[in-house]
């Protein structure tokens, strides 16, 4: 916790933002392991031994920012999911948004995957159970459409995964067939036309 006048959540939650905007930029231009830690300090305005009050580790400063990611994606997701509309519609909406944060971040997971990935065994516990959050979000809508008879009866967690997974080819791939949004769409159509009822 930061010395002096105690701040707020808010207030923490946009410092750490501010710090790890810095430290991406950083990380992205300079590479990961050649950045240092008074480096970001500098890049975030602050003191080094400031930053260690928020973060003590590059490593922590990772694994928070893509945890905080993967959460702002699981609320925008249940936003929709509470929306009255029929299933596929949401389900729809959902790959949209998710296509949207894939390009917005590509970049980032491009040149920081392999980063991501070398985190310690407990770090990477703590990001996955954050993906099967967002995950079983989708599942649910799926068994839910389901229900209502919108989709075949299937495995609602296998096709949440892989509808999940086949955004990735649309976004990362060295030999596009249209647009992200283009790739998505009839990959989403050859997915949906195997599981409407």
């Amino acid at each position: 916790m930061p010395k002096g006048i105690p701040l707020t959540e808010e207030e923490l939650d946009r410092r750490r933002h501010e710090i790890f905007g810095a430290s991406v930029h950083l990380f992205l231009n300079k590479g990961f392991r050649e950045t240092s830690m008074r480096e970001i300090a500098d890049a975030a305005g602050m003191g080094k031994s400031t930053l260690y009050d928020y973060f003590k580790t590059k490593d922590e400063i990772l694994l928070w920012g893509v945890e905080d990611q993967i959460l702002d994606l699981t609320s925008a997701t249940q936003k929709i999911i509470d929306q009255p509309n029929p299933a596929l519609e949401r389900l729809q909406k959902i790959m949209k948004n998710h296509l949207e944060y894939l390009v917005a971040n590509k970049e980032f997971y491009l040149k920081l995957s392999f980063e991501v990935q070398r985190l310690a065994i407990e770090s990477q516990k703590q990001i996955q159970e954050k993906r099967h959050l967002y995950q079983d979000l989708i599942r649910s809508l799926i068994a839910e459409g389901i229900q209502e008879g919108a989709f075949r009866p299937v495995d609602p967690l296998l096709v949440s995964r892989t509808l999940i997974t086949v955004l990735t080819p649309a976004v990362y791939t060295s030999r596009p067939t249209g647009t992200p949004q283009e790739m998505l769409n009839e990959a989403f159509d050859i997915i949906m036309k195997g599981i409407q009822a």
